[in-house]
């Protein structure tokens, strides 16, 4: 019987009187009309046909609504979140180098109720929470200005710790009490592991500016002789501390200068490790066991290293539900050189690239205000395709042609991904505000009779398109 619900086209492609190039090749589309989960409709489409149908630009879009009955209602395409970050340069270059601004964000609520990720040090008022029976008097906030750190030590010494959310009611509930301030909660991202497994503590002492990671590749941590943090590459020779037992056992100052995987392999050997750094009274004791007198080693390893991203609760609880506000970050540099993520809807300007023997020629700066997909299009019509990066050289040569002014570059990250394997098109065509991720779980894609998508929980049960492969013989183009 659903068979008899199938209808199908074969989709003509003619843009301004243009074929389409090679790798646009035609597909033919069904419209199945009986419901399923996302899930469920994959699994038809696989069975089959091909797969959910990717939609690969506007006009392919308008094509799926030409399908008699295709506009009835929101139907599934074959557009899913994984939530792996997935950075990569627009002209498809591997991301070999990288300058980001920040290497530690915390998560705040805006007055929208979505969550965004912004930089630790900023200051935010705050809720905290109190473990108690009594719901009134759970959630707290502070309208007083601290960073996160502060704000995490303020909540533990006068209640139990930063808010964590585990549901969307909770999420519900705690921007009510709000009253539409923004305000920190407990997640924070922390890809800094100290050597000695088990070791978690949350407390840093950077020098300002750092990390900056301003080698492309600083992945280990320096203490100076006064106490403060660097990130720096990880195979400069340096002294360093070995350490006994838990965070708080003895330590001993080693003169001789090894990188930072000799210097924790020196100290494993000795059934000891590289310090563990919980509070400023473990860095004043680590001083004093450095020379009194010394011309050169003003430097010494300690156990922190830079690992992965993770995002945690600070209270220890595991991440079960997030709302972030934002679904797909686009990279652009600032005026000191340094690369943030931004929102790909905001307008900026932005470099282009050429391929010219002429070295001169290889960079422009576009000074017209565009969002980061209408700057992709300007580089790939009038040069090459938005600039990407490789190394430090590079950044620099980039930034002074900017003369001081932010930019976009071609550096985006994408978290969707297309049901059919080998489909990596970045066109999309969300609804305003969407994805808004509203039920605290929405990793699907559904197109409305309009044409907008919205995401949606995967269990939901709509109609959908399955797509066919590419069509042998294609009608020509008129």
């Amino acid at each position: 019987m659903e068979e008899k619900a199938e209808l199908t086209i074969l989709c003509m492609w003619q843009i301004f009187g243009f074929c389409v190039p090679a790798y646009n090749q035609i597909r033919k589309h069904v419209f199945v009309e009986t419901e399923k989960s996302w899930s469920g409709a994959q699994s038809y489409c696989r069975e089959k046909h091909t797969d959910l149908a990717t939609v690969r630009s506007q006009e392919e879009a308008k094509q799926l609504l030409n399908i008699t009955g295709a506009s009835l209602g929101d139907s599934w395409i074959g557009l899913y979140r994984d939530d792996t970050q997935n950075w990569q340069w627009s002209n498809s270059d591997d991301v070999i180098y990288s300058n980001w601004r920040a290497d530690l964000f915390c998560a705040s609520v805006n007055s929208d109720g979505k969550w965004t990720d912004l930089p630790c040090h900023l200051q935010e008022a705050f809720m905290c929470y109190k473990e108690t029976s009594n719901i009134t008097e759970r959630y707290t906030l502070i309208e007083e200005l601290k960073t996160w750190t502060e704000a995490q030590q303020y909540c533990r010494e006068h209640h139990t710790d930063l808010v964590s959310i585990k549901n969307a009611s909770e999420n519900e509930e705690i921007v009510k009490k709000a009253q539409g301030k923004p305000f920190w909660i407990g997640l924070f991202n922390e890809p800094w592991k100290w050597s000695r497994q088990g070791d978690n503590y949350t407390f840093h002492n950077w020098n300002y500016g750092q990390p900056n990671n301003g080698g492309g590749d600083d992945n280990c941590v320096l203490m100076s002789k006064t106490g403060e943090w660097f990130d720096y590459g990880c195979n400069s020779q340096n002294s360093f501390f070995c350490c006994e037992g838990s965070s708080s056992g003895q330590c001993f100052y080693e003169g001789t200068g090894k990188t930072w995987q000799g210097a924790q392999s020196y100290c494993r050997n000795q059934g000891r490790d590289l310090p563990t750094i919980q509070d400023q009274a473990r860095i004043n004791k680590l001083i004093c066991l450095t020379p009194s007198f010394t011309v050169y080693n003003w430097y010494y390893w300690i156990g922190l290293y830079h690992d992965k991203e993770n995002w945690q609760w600070s209270s220890g609880g595991d991440v079960i539900y997030s709302n972030w506000g934002r679904y797909l970050f686009c990279a652009s540099v600032n005026s000191e050189g340094e690369w943030e993520d931004s929102l790909c809807s905001q307008r900026n300007y932005f470099m282009c690239y050429s391929e010219p023997s002429n070295i001169t020629e290889r960079y422009t700066l576009i000074e017209e205000l565009k969002t980061w997909t209408e700057a992709q299009q300007y580089c790939r019509e009038h040069h090459t395709d938005l600039v990407s990066i490789k190394n430090a050289s590079e950044n620099e040569e980039i930034v002074k042609k900017a003369q001081g002014k932010p930019f976009w570059i071609g550096l985006f990250n994408e978290p969707w991904k297309w049901s059919h394997q080998g489909d990596n098109y970045t066109f999309h065509n969300w609804n305003y505000w969407e994805p808004n991720n509203g039920g605290g779980d929405e990793k699907c894609v559904a197109m409305s009779k309009t044409g907008q998508w919205f995401d949606y929980g995967c269990n939901s049960q709509k109609s959908f398109f399955c797509c066919e492969g590419t069509s042998t013989s294609p009608e020509p183009c008129t």
